[in-house]
Parts: structure tokens; sequence; C-alpha cells
């Protein structure tokens, strides 16, 4: 089954749902894993994960000295295990390095390579064109309305874990 077919599936199995607040829920979901399938497809083109990318372009929006580990941990919310592998899967593809603290050993920083940094800006140049032209079925107006829509939305959900009403939300 090639991804349109999945995606048309994932749509049609929605049906069922009654009560607009379902409805609303639903619609949101399935447009997030749409939009996931979507751009899976669109990082497999680079040959990376949407995981690696987001690390890369931490690293990329970071001073000189690049981060520790820990602090990527901390800005992807993921544990050091998964930065450690992502590093590693990185650094192999010549795209990040690790540097050691020369006073504390155990200390260690990730830093963007030159190859990197190009890297980088292609992907960001083509994610921006394709994120524009997914979002080119919508005006300004609508943009700036869900763009809102979906912080009200985020803040109700951490306002509701704050008061213990839902599962644990990060925000």
């Amino acid at each position: 089954m090639n991804g349109l077919e999945r995606l048309k599936r994932m749509a049609e199995s929605y049906n069922w749902v009654e009560g607009i607040a379902s409805r609303a829920i639903l619609e949101f979901k399935r447009t997030h894993e749409m939009l996931e399938e979507v751009f899976e497809n669109y990082f497999q083109e680079y040959d990376i994960s949407d995981s690696k990318f987001n690390l890369l372009v931490i690293l990329y929006n970071s001073s000189e000295k690049g981060l520790m580990l820990s602090e990527i941990g901390d800005r992807m919310l993921v544990t050091k295990a998964n930065i450690t592998g992502l590093i590693d899967r990185l650094e192999r593809q010549g795209l990040v390095k690790r540097i050691r603290d020369e006073s504390d050993r155990r200390k260690i920083q990730a830093v963007i390579t030159r190859k990197g940094i190009e890297f980088t800006e292609e992907v960001i140049k083509k994610y921006k064109e394709w994120s524009g032209s997914i979002m080119n079925i919508l005006n300004d107006d609508e943009k700036s309305m869900l763009i809102k829509i979906m912080a009200k939305l985020q803040k109700g959900l951490v306002r509701m874990e704050t008061e213990r009403r839902i599962p644990h939300v990060t925000a």
C-alpha cells in the first residue's frame, strides 16, 4: 500500500465519530498523522529522520562551541541514550562532531560541522518551500487563526495537566 492509499484509509477510519469536540480532536489527530507521513517521506529524500533534522537545527542555532549532549537531550525531550545514538549516526555522516572538555573528559559537546551547516541550510530551504506548498491551501488569515487556535489548545493542555486532569504533557 503506497502512502496515498494509507492516508485515504486513515481518513476513512474516523467516519464513526460523533460530537463536535471528539470530531475536532480526531480531525486534529488525523491531520497530524498525515503530516507525519508526508514529512517522513520528505526526510527520506535526505536520508535523515525528523529526530536527526531536529538535532541538526538545534546545533545549527547554537553557538560555535556547540552544546552539551545533556542540553540537547533536554531540548529534544529524549534520553541520553537516544541522543548518543543520533550523534553517532550524524557523526558517521560527517554532519556533527564530538568535542571532549579538556578539564573534564566526561563532558562532551556536539558541534555541527561545515558539511552539517551546508546540509542543514539545504534541508531548511527545501523544508520551508515544502511547508509553504502544503499551507498554500489556507490564506494568511486562516494560517494566523490556525496558529492562534493551536497555541490556545497547547496552553489548555498544559493547564489541564497542571490541574492533573489529563496525563503528563510537556510544553
